[in-house]
């Protein structure tokens, strides 16, 4: 009662504050307002003006947020493919979704709170937030970018249709508009603006910027490119354009076809994943209401740890899933500039910095070295002190919840022994009302004892809490009801003087913190895996524009390097410094180039180019890039084919896996726990 009465005083405290707050902001303002008026500055923004700056301040201040930042994310993917903006107005579109999405739950949370204010009220909402965020996602992202795809596939095969009777780009893209889908035509409609605009690479430049998938930015590049120098026709491949697209549509084909198998390989385990959490209450109410003695185990300590576990592998299984099911186009990179919060906490706390020092390797040793590598490979801005940070803090907040987690638990111990009403045993049978009566006046009687004693500044000898106890009940002391309230008075006594953090208890969150150690280092060597991915593909990727470029007349290395740089991610920065540097040195460049970059396969790319500079042309230089992007090509079909394998696997098992955890954890081993303490208490009670 006084814990809900709290609450409802903190809720109505922060009403009154939130209140206070707006009003004194309202009278600030009219009084800024006032000020204005009188010195003759006039009025102040528009509304709209305001709305577009803070809009434009918040876009970037979430995507410093993690959990924000991947909602962000999804709802600009959306408004990509649903319609064409520039960067600045697709940003306030945005904003405007993220600031409506974060009142109305704001709202609705606080209006649940009032109503019921408790923690399990906080945690369902916050599982409904996951849930309602999957749906969302699944709904209005992927599904949206499913048919994106295909219509573009469609939509590229009607223009290479039309193409081959026109010869020419902007007829084809035009009379292949009214054949689009919808998601498409918003797109096709804005190529087709691009190619008949007076400055048509300035306009591709803007639409490049927010064009939701990387093969419309290349049809649209490529489109551009052949308008502006015309289609190379040769003898025995045809028309060069034709020849473009026909790779696009292969790549667009080998994505769609992935996306549909991984989509029915783990169709239906995220929701599979989640139904032990919604089963856990039931579950727990039959077992108690079947074996009502199970009730106890559920109030102590391993019964409380048994719930945090099922509801906590449930969640993880569900996210694990959802991860599993992104799949990333990678058409636009949203890595904002991370905080350097760890280069703040060096600055306040100087001690910190020479402790975390300490910890880190010594610099020109392997050990050191290595770390630094990592780091590079991971694309992380980071020292390596930082990351020796990052391990100490994941190891002390590690630390710190498994010991307020075994803390909590012996809490609600206590307090599930000092009030739950005992029941009968797992071996007798179901008892009366008048019988539980009874047990609930005996529980009282208990408990009225233990409070005696825990005012106590000495407690009783054995003999003295006999007698206490037999005066309180006006028997003898030697009377077998007074023997019995004995045993079990002490028994809980017991139970209740040991319900503190035990030294074991924090022997293992030691050890378990001290394995969170790894935790920053193991993120890295996953993000270094993922990236080497990433520039696999990306160089499939690159060897599949330079096979499209080559066959152009006038084509030169500044050129290519230029649309490298366009559409390049993992390169980019390196791409875009050998530009900058490739006047003042064109094979030094190129040198610097492939030594900034040392992914082998780039590399050989570099090497091309650099011939081309000395004796070769582009034609000659990628002559066999056909047979590579073929390697490439197959190998990556490969990866896929695995990678399904794999991801159909590990989802049947977190798919199935929740649902075994709280069959095992929450109702098998209730009932064998009970069984075994209750057949231990008969076996006393004989011996």
């Amino acid at each position: 009662m006084m814990n809900m009465l709290a609450q409802y005083i903190i809720v109505v405290a922060l009403i009154i504050t939130i209140l206070y707050v707006v009003n004194q902001y309202y009278k600030y303002s009219r009084a800024k307002r006032k000020r204005q008026e009188t010195i003759g500055a006039g009025k102040g923004l528009p509304f709209p003006r305001i709305l577009n700056k803070y809009t434009q301040k918040g876009y970037n201040v979430i995507l410093r947020i993690p959990i924000l930042r991947t909602v962000l994310i999804k709802v600009r993917k959306k408004l990509e493919t649903l319609s064409v903006y520039d960067e600045y107005t697709l940003r306030r579109e945005v904003m405007k979704i993220i600031f409506s999405i974060i009142a109305l739950f704001s709202v609705g949370c606080l209006f649940l709170v009032i109503i019921r204010p408790s923690w399990l009220v906080i945690f369902w909402i916050l599982l409904g937030i996951l849930l309602l965020s999957g749906i969302l996602i699944d709904f209005f992202v992927y599904r949206v970018e499913n048919r994106l795809l295909k219509q573009l596939k469609n939509f590229i095969t009607r223009v290479t249709f039309n193409y081959q009777q026109t010869k020419s780009v902007d007829e084809a893209v035009f009379d292949s508009i009214q054949y689009a889908g919808p998601e498409m035509k918003v797109h096709a409609e804005r190529i087709n603006k691009i190619l008949n605009a007076l400055h048509s690479e300035k306009e591709l430049a803007a639409y490049e910027e927010v064009a939701p998938s990387r093969y419309l930015r290349v049809f649209a590049s490529l489109a551009v490119l052949v308008k502006d120098r015309g289609d190379n026709f040769d003898e025995e491949k045809g028309s060069s354009f034709v020849r473009g697209v026909t790779s696009i549509n292969k790549e667009l084909n080998d994505e769609i076809l992935y996306r549909s198998k991984l989509s029915y390989a783990l169709r239906s385990i995220s929701a599979l994943a989640l139904i032990p959490i919604f089963l856990a209450l039931p579950t727990k109410h039959w077992s108690i209401s079947q074996f009502p003695t199970t009730e106890s185990f559920y109030g102590s300590r391993i019964g409380f740890l048994a719930e945090i576990a099922v509801y906590a592998i449930s969640v993880a299984c569900y996210l694990i899933v959802r991860k599993m099911r992104e799949i990333n186009d990678n058409s636009t990179e949203f890595k904002p500039k991370r905080i350097r919060w760890e280069r703040w906490l060096f600055k306040k706390i100087p001690l910190l910095e020479k402790f975390c020092k300490a910890l880190s390797p010594q610099e020109f040793t392997k050990k050191y070295h290595e770390r630094q590598q990592l780091i590079k490979e991971a694309n992380e801005n980071l020292e390596v002190k930082e990351l020796t940070l990052q391990q100490v803090l994941s190891c002390l907040a590690v630390f710190i919840v498994l010991v307020s987690a075994f803390t909590l638990a012996h809490v609600r111990e206590a307090n599930t022994v000092l009030n739950q009403v005992a029941t009968q045993s797992i071996f007798t049978s179901q008892l009366t009302e008048k019988e539980l009566q009874g047990i609930a006046e005996m529980n009282e009687f208990d408990k009225s004892v233990i409070e005696d004693l825990k005012e106590m500044k000495k407690l009783p000898t054995d003999e003295e809490l006999r007698e206490m106890i037999a005066d309180q009940l006006n028997l003898d002391s030697r009377d077998l009801e007074v023997t019995n309230a004995y045993k079990r008075i002490t028994g809980k006594w017991i139970t209740i003087s040991n319900s503190f953090l035990q030294w074991w208890e924090v022997l293992i969150a030691i050890v378990i913190a001290f394995t969170s150690y790894l935790i920053p280092v193991q993120i890295l060597i996953a993000k270094r895996q993922a990236r080497l991915k990433l520039m696999e593909r990306e160089v499939y990727q690159l060897l599949v524009l330079i096979s499209i470029l080559r066959d152009f007349e006038g084509m030169s290395v500044s050129i290519i390097l230029n649309w490298l740089q366009r559409f390049s991610l993992v390169f980019k920065k390196s791409i875009t410094i050998a530009i900058e540097e490739f006047d003042s040195g064109q094979e030094m460049a190129l040198v610097k180039l492939s030594e900034n970059n040392t992914f082998e396969p780039f590399q050989q790319i570099v090497e091309r180019l650099r011939l081309t500079i000395i004796r070769l042309s582009i034609k000659e230089a990628f002559t066999d890039i056909e047979m590579e992007r073929e390697f490439y090509l197959e190998q990556r079909r490969e990866d896929q084919k695995r990678s399904l394998e794999k991801k159909s696997q590990i989802g049947e098992f977190l798919g199935l896996g929740p649902l075994v955890c709280l069959t095992f954890i929450y109702l098998i081993f209730p009932i064998i726990y009970i069984g075994v303490n209750e057949s231990k208490n008969m076996i006393n009670m004989f011996t």
